[in-house]
């Protein structure tokens, strides 16, 4: 058991430096470069297209479930 949980610190490790490079890179090319415009026009559309897709799925998961005995009518 110690050794999954020094693997799993390992990746919590990597996971957060890969984060922090992320951010400081993002923060780089938004600010700091003439790409900054083009950089947030992809950052709202990919945030907006997660929302949708998001959206999207749980419609088509209320479309699809199976009937239970609770949402039948009684009539």
């Amino acid at each position: 058991m110690n050794l999954k949980r020094r693997g799993s610190r390992g990746s919590g490790a990597a996971l957060l430096a890969i984060s922090i490079v992320a951010f400081i890179l993002y923060a780089y090319f938004l600010l700091g470069s003439q790409y900054g415009i083009i950089i947030l026009q992809f950052t709202v559309l990919a945030a907006v297209a997660i929302l949708l897709a998001v959206l999207g799925w749980i419609g088509y998961t209320m479309l699809t479930a199976p009937r239970t005995e609770d949402d039948k009518p009684t009539g």
